[in-house]
């Protein structure tokens, strides 16, 4: 599919009708349980564009329909290679809705993708960052253990913004790159991904 194909991709047939799938794991038009012999992407799971624009209400009404569909327990009186299939396929889903709705987790699924090849530095961070996290893990020992509790609430509050400011960045650079895929951006998500695992550390270091 093209990254930002919202159809069913007609080479992709279901085993039993030979009609478009939409999802990967399930027929709509016969109602077959589909049996795919190859790694199923969250977003062909879903059957949703591949892109890290999301309509989210798309994700949560396919998410729900296909919750239903491939319930084990619909398949109590099926053969038990369809009842081993229906597990395997709600925990592909299940795992395919959380990856697509944290914006995190959608974008390290989608970026080697979209890469196609291209090698990514996944150590890169941006000029002065490793510095700086170090100074900001020496003082915040600090501050947790002797900080009174209005510095670590402001503290957490600029580290949870500062995070957030990150995250909303992220579909800015996946724009361009789905659209031409630019080495440079490539580059510059993969770096802001590896700036945000420091930055969730940091704020897990927070009580709750």
């Amino acid at each position: 599919m093209s990254w930002h194909s919202s159809l069913p991709d007609p080479s992709v047939a279901c085993e039993q009708c030979r009609a478009p799938l939409i999802s990967l794991l399930y027929c709509f038009g016969c109602d077959a349980l589909q049996f795919p012999s190859g790694e199923v992407t969250p977003h062909e799971a879903l059957g949703i564009p591949e892109s890290f624009q999301v309509d989210l209400d798309l994700l949560e009404g396919r998410y729900q329909q296909l919750t239903v569909e491939l319930h084990p327990d619909f398949y109590a009186n099926a053969s038990k290679r369809e009842q081993r299939q229906s597990e395997l396929a709600s925990a592909v889903l299940n795992r395919a809705y959380n990856t697509i709705w944290d914006p995190v987790a959608r974008a390290n699924d989608l970026l080697p993708r979209l890469a196609q090849g291209t090698v990514l530095d996944e150590r890169q961070l941006p000029a002065g960052f490793l510095m700086e996290m170090f100074e900001l893990q020496e003082s915040l020992d600090d501050l947790l253990d002797s900080g009174t509790p209005d510095e670590i609430v402001q503290t957490r509050t600029d580290l949870a913004e500062r995070h957030a400011s990150l995250i909303s960045g992220l579909a800015l650079h996946f724009a361009e790159a789905e659209a031409t895929a630019p080495p440079s951006t490539l580059q510059t998500l993969q770096t802001d991904l590896n700036a945000e695992r420091y930055l969730h550390r940091l704020l897990e270091r927070f009580p709750v």
